[in-house]
């Protein structure tokens, strides 16, 4: 009988005393990302991502992360989930020599705060804006939103007619919606899959898939946008969490609604590649339903789900030239 060969000792001692390592460096960093060792402080968070004009201020008890720049027709803009008012940077170089620039961070995102009250969702915000408005002194105004935000943004044009001057909507949801991940990476699907254990930390690579998934162009997604996303969500987990999946679908649900009963002048911009709401049905059935008279859809080339990023010289040219013509009827 032959028999088998045998490893020494020494390399399985020194397998298992990697393997050994390995597991408590795993353990280690589970710990750490659970209990938010690994996110920096706030005053470290605000010296890195606060901007030069950036100002704070209170709603029911909530902080706002604020800038206002320019003078001029003021335009009030809103990021998407889990983005902030830094991802209109490239909107705000093109506009503010002619308009009024007014960009928050969305409540929990951002350098923003959370609601003590635990409210979340499209009426909180709208208490944001109006807000805002009133502590600016600005009796009517452009208002912009992408993704997420538009549910917000359309059931406040809705409500508050006489205020909005004119609307921008750029790939938001009309409508419920079902996220498909058949098309994501295994990596990603690895990463979400795991994402529990963590209790509300995201690892870099986290946030690369979140924006290599929303972008066209793979090229375009930076190692410091990586970066900053991380920096920036994983500051929530210092927050109360809420079932934001819940309320997230009861916005999108009265958007239609909302859409329906528009009165102000709307534009609608739509990537041709947005996989998440397609131009062809979302985009589209948007156009169809919403009562404005004066209304446009408008497609951006080679571009994907998160617009104002990947995408923002081509978007803000469309969304320009659109107030511009109002501002002269209106002048």
């Amino acid at each position: 009988m032959t028999r088998r060969p045998t490893l020494p000792k020494a390399p399985l001692l020194l397998i298992a005393g990697l393997l050994a390592a390995l597991c408590i460096a795993a353990i280690t960093l589970v710990l750490c990302a659970r209990n938010g060792l690994l996110t920096p402080s706030e005053s470290e968070m605000r010296a890195r991502y606060a901007l030069a004009d950036s100002q704070f201020t209170d709603v029911d008890g909530q902080a706002v992360h604020f800038v206002d720049q320019g003078q001029g027709p003021v335009i009030m803009l809103l990021h998407g989930s889990f983005g902030s008012l830094r991802n209109w940077n490239v909107w705000v170089a093109r506009l503010v020599s002619r308009y009024r620039v007014i960009r928050f961070d969305r409540p929990r995102m951002g350098l923003s705060g959370a609601e003590p009250a635990g409210r979340s969702g499209s009426e909180q915000e709208m208490r944001v804006i109006a807000a805002l408005a009133a502590k600016l002194r600005v009796d009517r105004f452009f208002l912009v939103a992408t993704s997420s935000a538009g549910a917000a943004a359309a059931a406040y044009a809705s409500e508050h007619p006489t205020q909005i001057r004119g609307l921008v909507l750029a790939n938001v949801a009309v409508g419920p919606f079902e996220m498909d991940r058949a098309h994501l990476p295994a990596i990603f699907k690895l990463l979400l899959r795991i994402d529990p254990v963590f209790h509300g930390w995201h690892p870099l690579e986290f946030w690369r898939q979140v924006l290599l998934t929303n972008f066209y162009d793979p090229d375009k997604v930076t190692s410091a946008q990586a970066r900053e996303w991380q920096d920036l969500n994983n500051r929530a987990q210092r927050m109360p969490r809420v079932d934001g999946a819940r309320s997230s679908a009861l916005e999108f649900e009265r958007s239609t609604g909302d859409f329906a009963r528009m009165s102000v002048p709307t534009l609608l911009l739509w990537s041709d590649h947005d996989h998440e709401l397609p131009l062809e049905t979302v985009g589209r059935r948007g156009l169809k339903v919403l009562g404005s008279h004066d209304k446009s859809l408008e497609v951006i080339p080679n571009c994907g789900h998160m617009m104002p990023l990947e995408c923002g010289e081509q978007s803000v040219t469309r969304a320009a030239a659109f107030f511009d013509r109002l501002s002269v009827v209106e002048s």
